[in-house]
């Protein structure tokens, strides 16, 4: 993932981390003791690998905070899909505030046609899901510089059945 890229998901978890802390505080933390799901285990690298094809890395703990975390899985180009990066993220406290919050930016956020409490994303690339008060996502960085002018690869249907079978994880 180009670091312009990596640094629009750091951007994007973290404003849903600083949303969900504005409008709720830490008023839905998770009983004293309970460990925040590892992203890195949400999804398997084989089911990346079914979703995209090429070869997919071992994941990497990326941006945590006090509310979310999150794992990046490199993926190898494939076909006329240039090389990425898969990232899962958890918001693992006050994820309905924050879910609320994005599904009102209905030009940015729009739902996923036939997926219950999801949202879509197109400009970052993001598939959403709540789960009670959990949202995990799964975002995909894959640019296309040739032919320019730079775009991203079409990716929705991918990144939706990876988010739908994080969802059934958390």
């Amino acid at each position: 993932m180009t670091r312009s890229t990596r640094q629009c998901a750091g951007l994007i978890v973290g404003l849903a981390a600083l949303t969900a802390t504005a409008f709720g505080g830490l008023s839905g933390l998770a009983p004293a003791g309970a460990a925040p799901p590892n992203p890195c285990k949400i999804l398997k690298k084989s089911e990346i690998q079914s979703a995209f094809g090429g070869t997919v890395s071992s994941g990497k703990k990326g941006l945590s905070t006090a509310v979310t975390t999150q794992c990046d899985f490199d993926v190898s180009p494939d076909g006329d899909r240039p090389a990425g990066t898969v990232t899962v993220h958890v918001m693992f406290k006050n994820g309905k505030i924050a879910y609320k919050g994005l599904k009102k930016e209905t030009s940015q956020y729009q739902p996923i046609e036939g997926v219950p409490n999801s949202l879509w994303q197109e400009t970052t690339h993001a598939a959403e899901v709540l789960v009670g008060d959990t949202l995990v996502g799964v975002q995909g960085g894959f640019l296309i510089t040739d032919p320019l002018p730079i775009h991203s690869y079409d990716d929705k249907a991918q990144l939706t059945k990876l988010v739908q079978t994080a969802a059934k994880r958390v």
